[in-house]
């Protein structure tokens, strides 16, 4: 990108002339480069490179939390067709093992589909705890039975999802259930995620992240559980419906005081967690910026996250 002379900001002060934005799946690459110089900023690396580059004088690094989370959405169809199935899925999750091992105990433990970032979180819903024996009576209520082949499909690249994918799917292997991780390229991905795909053909989990376009719980919901943003509709990746969270939904939306919109998500927070869960809210992690040191004018949006005020950034003079 090049500058635009035009810009109503104007040019006066130090600014970049040009930005290269590159896309590098590989994280290890990603770590490189930046080591290196060839890149300026680079952003989701691990917990063990963020730990390794805090003692390189060269990186800056920037960490806090933001609206987004990260989530494995549910195909609502097939063994995880009923609610008890899908709770089950919850409790088979390896939450501590996720937050200490995998995320380095850096990140948050969900209550709900809402960061506490986010106006509209209830800091009282429901919050899982690993607990096969509950997944297992839960599976058996639903009427699915040992031996059942289940896919978790994700985005190739991702190593903390992918090892949280894999702790996941020992869980499900002690309780009986088949887990098959598939990876898909960058380009295939998003399609699979926002397709028309039939139910049945869907894998039965989808690895997602998502954050609001601007600072509302219902801004953040609608895309993902409206039974009107579906597939190519939205976001809402499993096909989820529920005709009281519909109604919850145009309730906060339509809210005329803090009292009934609160209501109106609390109820909303707690139903698409445990009473009739449409996704593993996993990961709440803090967003981390990693930039060279002579870069100035970086800071992170906690809504629009992931972007960057490149007319804001420059480079320092060498002294």
């Amino acid at each position: 990108m090049e500058r635009f002379e035009d810009y109503w900001r104007g040019w006066d002060g130090n600014h970049f002339d040009k930005i290269f934005v590159r896309v590098v799946p590989e994280m290890e690459t990603r770590r490189l480069l930046l080591e290196q110089g060839d890149a300026d900023v680079v952003d989701a690396l691990s917990v063990e490179i963020f730990n390794a580059l805090q003692s390189n004088p060269n990186i800056e690094i920037l960490s806090e939390y933001v609206t987004r989370n990260e989530y494995v959405a549910m195909t609502v169809a097939g063994p995880l067709e009923s609610p008890e199935a899908r709770r089950a899925m919850n409790y088979a999750w390896p939450w501590v093992e996720v937050l200490e091992g995998v995320y380095g105990g850096v990140s948050r433990h969900p209550r709900g589909p809402i960061p506490p970032e986010i106006q509209g979180h209830d800091p009282n819903t429901f919050q899982y705890e690993t607990n096969l024996e509950e997944a297992k009576a839960l599976l058996e209520a639903a009427g699915v039975p040992e031996g059942t082949k289940l896919v978790f499909a994700m985005q190739t690249g991702l190593d903390q999802s992918k090892a949280a994918s894999q702790l996941f799917q020992i869980n499900l292997a002690q309780i009986g259930i088949d887990l098959t991780i598939e990876e898909w390229d960058l380009t295939s991905y998003p399609n699979l995620f926002y397709g028309d795909t039939p139910l049945e053909e869907r894998p039965h989990f989808l690895l997602w992240g998502w954050w609001p376009e601007y600072n509302d719980a219902w801004n953040h919901l609608y895309p993902q559980v409206s039974c009107d943003a579906q597939g190519s509709a939205g976001a809402n990746a499993g096909f989820y419906c529920n005709e009281r969270v519909q109604e919850l939904l145009d309730a906060s939306r339509d809210a005329a005081d803090q009292e009934s919109y609160m209501a109106a998500l609390s109820e909303m927070q707690e139903i698409l967690t445990f009473d009739d869960p449409s996704a593993i809210y996993f990961i709440e992690s803090p967003w981390v910026v990693y930039f060279r040191n002579d870069v100035e004018g970086m800071f992170i949006n906690p809504v629009n996250v992931g972007t960057y005020n490149y007319w804001a950034m420059s480079r320092r003079a060498s002294e």
